[in-house]
């Protein structure tokens, strides 16, 4: 529960810097109020808003290698969201620019609206949610994929030349997902478009989802790994 307020505190600073808006200081008065507090004023640094430049929406964060890294989508329209880039920063003032970290080039079955990428790492490896293609139906080709490199800023490559969520779900459209590993070291992706939210088990591989041969008790539909609800309850 630690780590994801801490994700969702880090989510929502990437959001509101990349959009240009300052976040309000602690203290009405700012080094006023510390004054009167007795609390040491400390110098800081101002990255300036929006912190890149570029369009750019659906932030999700990670801190790797003692940097901060955002990767957003890139707000173009959709048949020119053909790539994610990645910015990261050891200080949240000065950013590097990591170019096409992914690319459709890298993933064979994706063409456009490349979407909402989401950064995890286990066991040695740097993965890369995203969603590609906004299928409208079941008879439509993608939905959310899976790339996978050595190092957090990439390149990202195709995982398993596929997207392992590929159809709709009890009306779930297969976008903007995340994911969470768990304190007990379950990874779940959470997803899902017009107006459904669905959570899903990863397996270990963390490329392919939970299956079952019919649905049981934890909600997840057979051959689809679509669960109707978290199945680890505290």
């Amino acid at each position: 529960m630690v780590r994801t307020i801490r994700k969702l505190s880090l989510i929502a600073l990437a959001a509101t810097l990349l959009a240009g808006i300052a976040p309000s200081p602690a203290g009405a008065d700012g080094p006023a109020a510390a004054r009167a507090l007795d609390v040491p004023v400390q110098s800081t640094a101002e990255a300036g808003n929006p912190l890149v430049e570029g369009w750019y929406a659906d932030p999700d964060v990670a801190v790797h290698d003692d940097r901060l890294r955002i990767f957003p989508t890139t707000s173009r329209r959709y048949a020119e969201q053909t790539f994610v880039d990645a910015f990261s920063s050891t200080d949240m003032a000065t950013w590097t620019k990591h170019s096409k970290v992914l690319d459709i080039a890298d993933a064979s079955w994706a063409t456009y609206a490349l979407w909402a990428p989401a950064p995890v790492f286990r066991d040695g490896k740097y993965y890369l949610y995203f969603a590609a293609n906004v299928i409208q139906n079941d008879s439509e080709h993608g939905g959310i994929g899976v790339a996978v490199a050595d190092r957090p800023e990439g390149p990202y490559k195709d995982a398993i030349g596929g997207p392992p969520i590929s159809r709709f779900h009890n009306g779930a459209q297969p976008i903007d997902q995340d994911v969470f590993i768990d304190d007990d070291g379950q990874a779940y992706m959470y997803y899902g478009g017009w107006d459904h939210a669905k959570v899903v088990k990863l397996n270990p591989d963390m490329t392919s989802t939970w299956r079952s041969a019919r649905r049981n008790s934890s909600g997840c539909w057979p051959r689809s790994g679509a669960c109707s609800h978290q199945a680890r309850r505290s």
